[in-house]
């Protein structure tokens, strides 16, 4: 009877079981988590990288300042419609430079023509200045305009018979963009305006800046 139940105990027991056998059904349960994980960390970093890049085009993106005329005055006009067609007079303006720009543009002295048909008639010079991020700097520019400049006044006759001249004027800037010291670009804003003066009522009409 001894001998039988030292027997039964030496047997192996197989009620239970190894330790692979009873977990090895969870291990590709954790793998499928891991690749979800995966996943979802890539997906964030494609998002953020999308959010990054639309702010960096939004704020660190240089663009190029608006420049042009906001207003003009005549003043001191004088002119003869004779024999001899002359003029000369004082064009009072104010020049604004926009800057849509996150950062400053600083831009350096320039000198633009007012031209009377295909001849310069007058010089309009523009200080330096520095136009602070999203805001417009004003400026306010005297130009002498007379027909001394051109080599045959006959040629605006006509145009005086009616009481108008038409005149359009020419300015290159060249300046810089600093956005946070991060970003600098040149940027080199023009402007094309023209304008009709009205002899009769010294003023300016249809002024048009391209």
């Amino acid at each position: 009877m001894q001998e039988d139940l030292q027997a039964k105990s030496l047997e192996p027991i197989e009620d239970c079981p190894r330790s692979d056998m009873m977990f090895g059904w969870i291990e590709p349960k954790q793998d499928k988590n891991s690749s979800k994980c995966l996943v979802y960390i890539l997906a964030i970093m494609v998002i953020q990288g999308s959010i990054l890049l639309v702010l960096a085009n939004i704020f660190l993106r240089a663009r190029t300042p608006d420049f042009e005329i906001g207003s003009v005055k005549v003043r001191n006009l004088k002119y003869g419609n004779s024999s001899a067609p002359s003029f000369n007079f004082t064009l009072v303006t104010q020049v604004t430079v926009e800057n849509t720009n996150f950062g400053e543009f600083r831009f350096d002295k320039s000198t633009g023509t007012v031209w009377c048909g295909s001849e310069v008639v007058g010089l309009m010079k523009i200080p330096k200045g520095i136009a602070q991020a999203r805001a417009t700097e004003k400026m306010k520019v005297s130009i002498n305009v007379s027909s001394l400049w051109l080599s045959d006044a006959k040629n605006i006759r006509k145009n005086m018979s009616y009481g108008l001249l038409e005149f359009k004027s020419y300015v290159k800037l060249s300046g810089r963009v600093n956005i946070l010291n991060i970003v600098r670009r040149r940027r080199n804003p023009e402007m094309n305006c023209f304008m009709k003066l009205n002899l009769i009522g010294k003023t300016i009409q249809g002024l048009k800046c391209d």
